[in-house]
């Protein structure tokens, strides 16, 4: 996906570590509470009036001024991000800084087919795994999602997994857990 030669690793903490109280305060002056609520996790909270640090509402906002720092063009991110890109590019443009363009996929649910797949939450298959635990995972996948994972993370056409599914739940995990296999760890 992306030419190692010509690709920069950048850490925020090179830039967000020598901020200062006062740097931080004019961050945040770039935005309003009102603004930071809109953002579907604290507004759900909010309105069930349930807590919100303050410390939560720091992540969107220092997010938002890594593409300040970074002077992005475009940033990708998951759905779940897409609060946090678009306060991007507000913050882009409160410091005269011409707006990113915006990039989102949807969300693999993970393998207990209702969080999203993430390896904090332990329901994930890993690209660098061994092809066996691969596979095995694979083979876990709950059956409610079978047509999300073969549309978002092989190239197998409808036509080819959509039959094994509607006619052979384990067929089709089989399908699934070869194909990943193959992807990643060679035929």
């Amino acid at each position: 996906i992306l030419d190692v030669q010509k690709a920069t690793i950048a850490y925020n903490s090179d830039w967000l570590a020598p901020l200062s109280l006062a740097d931080t305060i004019a961050i945040a002056g770039k935005t309003t509470l009102a603004r930071i609520l809109e953002r579907d996790d604290f507004a759900g909270r909010y309105r069930e009036n349930r807590p919100i640090g303050l410390h939560e509402m720091l992540y969107p906002l220092l997010q938002a001024y890594d593409s300040v720092a970074l002077h992005a063009d475009v940033e990708v991110g998951g759905t779940d991000q897409t609060f946090n890109l678009l306060l991007g590019r507000e913050m882009q443009r409160s410091y005269g800084q011409d707006p990113q363009d915006v990039l989102t996929f949807p969300l693999l649910p993970g393998l207990d087919g209702v969080e999203k797949m993430s390896k904090s939450l332990d329901n994930y298959i890993g690209l660098d795994e061994a092809p066996e635990i691969q596979f095995e995972k694979c083979m876990k996948v709950p059956d409610a999602v079978w047509e999300t994972y073969f549309r978002m993370t092989t190239d197998l056409d409808a036509s080819v997994f959509a039959p094994v599914c509607a006619q052979d739940m384990r067929e089709a995990h089989l399908l699934y857990a070869r194909e990943i296999v193959r992807i990643y760890g060679g035929a």
